[in-house]
Protein backbone atom coordinates (compact mmCIF):
# COMPACT_ATOMS: atom_id res chain seq x y z
CA UNK A 1 0.00 0.00 0.00
CA UNK A 2 2.77 2.46 0.80
CA UNK A 3 4.65 1.62 -2.43
CA UNK A 4 1.55 2.47 -4.49
CA UNK A 5 1.10 5.69 -2.54
CA UNK A 6 4.74 6.71 -3.03
CA UNK A 7 4.68 5.94 -6.76
CA UNK A 8 1.47 7.98 -7.18
CA UNK A 9 2.98 10.80 -5.14
CA UNK A 10 6.07 10.72 -7.33
CA UNK A 11 3.94 10.75 -10.49
CA UNK A 12 1.92 13.72 -9.22
CA UNK A 13 5.12 15.54 -8.24
CA UNK A 14 6.68 14.89 -11.63
CA UNK A 15 3.54 16.09 -13.41
CA UNK A 16 3.49 19.27 -11.30
CA UNK A 17 7.14 19.90 -12.07
CA UNK A 18 6.62 19.47 -15.81
CA UNK A 19 3.56 21.75 -15.80
CA UNK A 20 5.53 24.34 -13.83
CA UNK A 21 8.43 24.26 -16.25
CA UNK A 22 6.14 24.44 -19.28
CA UNK A 23 4.17 27.30 -17.73
CA UNK A 24 7.33 29.32 -17.07
CA UNK A 25 8.71 29.08 -20.57
CA UNK A 26 7.96 31.95 -22.87
CA UNK A 27 7.96 32.15 -26.60
CA UNK A 28 10.73 34.40 -27.87
CA UNK A 29 9.71 37.34 -30.03
CA UNK A 30 12.74 36.77 -32.27
CA UNK A 31 14.24 33.69 -33.82
CA UNK A 32 17.84 32.70 -33.28
CA UNK A 33 18.48 33.59 -36.94
CA UNK A 34 17.30 37.16 -36.36
CA UNK A 35 19.52 37.45 -33.30
CA UNK A 36 22.50 36.16 -35.28
CA UNK A 37 21.79 38.61 -38.13
CA UNK A 38 21.75 41.49 -35.65
CA UNK A 39 25.04 40.37 -34.13
CA UNK A 40 26.63 40.16 -37.58
CA UNK A 41 25.30 43.59 -38.52
CA UNK A 42 26.64 45.10 -35.28
CA UNK A 43 30.03 43.49 -35.90
CA UNK A 44 30.11 44.86 -39.47
CA UNK A 45 29.30 48.37 -38.22
CA UNK A 46 31.96 48.18 -35.50
CA UNK A 47 34.51 46.96 -38.04
CA UNK A 48 33.65 49.81 -40.42
CA UNK A 49 34.00 52.32 -37.55
CA UNK A 50 37.37 50.80 -36.64
CA UNK A 51 38.52 51.01 -40.28
CA UNK A 52 37.23 54.54 -40.88
CA UNK A 53 40.04 56.50 -42.58
CA UNK A 54 39.50 59.83 -40.80
CA UNK A 55 38.46 58.95 -37.26
CA UNK A 56 38.74 55.97 -34.94
CA UNK A 57 35.93 55.23 -32.51
CA UNK A 58 37.26 53.29 -29.50
CA UNK A 59 34.66 54.84 -27.17
CA UNK A 60 31.60 53.99 -29.31
CA UNK A 61 29.43 50.94 -28.65
CA UNK A 62 27.20 49.41 -31.33
CA UNK A 63 23.88 47.65 -30.62
CA UNK A 64 21.57 46.20 -33.23
CA UNK A 65 17.91 45.17 -33.22
CA UNK A 66 16.16 44.15 -36.43
CA UNK A 67 18.65 46.11 -38.55
CA UNK A 68 18.31 49.25 -36.43
CA UNK A 69 21.70 50.36 -35.16
CA UNK A 70 22.13 52.25 -31.90
CA UNK A 71 25.42 54.08 -31.45
CA UNK A 72 26.34 55.08 -27.89
CA UNK A 73 29.47 56.38 -26.29
CA UNK A 74 31.67 59.40 -26.81
CA UNK A 75 33.36 61.29 -29.65
CA UNK A 76 35.77 64.23 -29.62
CA UNK A 77 33.88 66.54 -32.01
CA UNK A 78 30.47 66.97 -33.60
CA UNK A 79 31.95 66.07 -37.00
CA UNK A 80 33.20 62.75 -35.58
CA UNK A 81 29.75 62.09 -34.12
CA UNK A 82 28.05 62.72 -37.47
CA UNK A 83 30.72 60.80 -39.39
CA UNK A 84 30.14 57.74 -37.19
CA UNK A 85 26.42 57.82 -38.04
CA UNK A 86 27.20 58.11 -41.75
CA UNK A 87 29.62 55.17 -41.61
CA UNK A 88 27.02 53.07 -39.79
CA UNK A 89 24.24 54.05 -42.22
CA UNK A 90 26.33 52.97 -45.21
CA UNK A 91 27.02 49.51 -43.76
CA UNK A 92 25.24 46.53 -45.33
CA UNK A 93 22.22 45.35 -43.34
CA UNK A 94 21.54 48.65 -41.58
CA UNK A 95 18.00 50.00 -41.89
CA UNK A 96 18.20 52.92 -39.48
CA UNK A 97 20.81 54.57 -37.23
CA UNK A 98 19.99 55.95 -33.81
CA UNK A 99 22.93 58.19 -32.97
CA UNK A 100 23.26 58.63 -29.22
CA UNK A 101 26.96 59.44 -29.25
CA UNK A 102 27.79 62.23 -26.84
CA UNK A 103 30.63 64.72 -27.12
CA UNK A 104 33.39 64.24 -24.60
CA UNK A 105 33.23 66.91 -21.93
CA UNK A 106 35.94 69.56 -22.01
CA UNK A 107 38.53 69.08 -19.28
CA UNK A 108 38.01 71.50 -16.43
CA UNK A 109 40.68 70.43 -13.99
CA UNK A 110 40.12 69.33 -10.41
CA UNK A 111 37.72 72.05 -9.30
CA UNK A 112 34.52 71.63 -7.41
CA UNK A 113 32.19 74.58 -7.50
CA UNK A 114 29.35 75.05 -5.06
CA UNK A 115 26.46 76.82 -6.82
CA UNK A 116 24.50 76.98 -3.54
CA UNK A 117 27.35 78.49 -1.50
CA UNK A 118 27.50 82.04 -0.16
CA UNK A 119 29.76 83.19 -2.99
CA UNK A 120 28.94 81.76 -6.41
CA UNK A 121 31.90 79.88 -7.85
CA UNK A 122 33.81 79.40 -4.60
CA UNK A 123 36.46 76.73 -4.89
CA UNK A 124 35.69 73.84 -2.53
CA UNK A 125 38.68 71.55 -2.95
CA UNK A 126 39.81 72.21 0.62
CA UNK A 127 36.52 72.21 2.49
CA UNK A 128 38.20 72.20 5.93
CA UNK A 129 39.90 75.54 5.30
CA UNK A 130 38.13 78.50 6.95
CA UNK A 131 35.98 80.45 4.49
CA UNK A 132 38.13 83.57 4.95
CA UNK A 133 41.14 81.74 3.45
CA UNK A 134 39.35 80.30 0.40
CA UNK A 135 39.77 82.46 -2.67
CA UNK A 136 36.93 82.71 -5.19
CA UNK A 137 37.64 81.20 -8.59
CA UNK A 138 37.26 83.61 -11.50
CA UNK A 139 34.18 82.96 -13.61
CA UNK A 140 35.30 81.50 -17.00
CA UNK A 141 32.07 82.80 -18.62
CA UNK A 142 31.81 86.48 -17.61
Amino acid sequence: MTNKFLSRLQAVGLAALLIGIAGCSSTPDRTSGQVMNDRQTARRVKKELDNAPTYKYPDVKVNSFDGNIQLTGFAETESQRLSAAEVAASTRGVKQVINQIMLKPAPTGRMIRDPLGDEAGKLLLYTNVPASKVEPVPNPNP
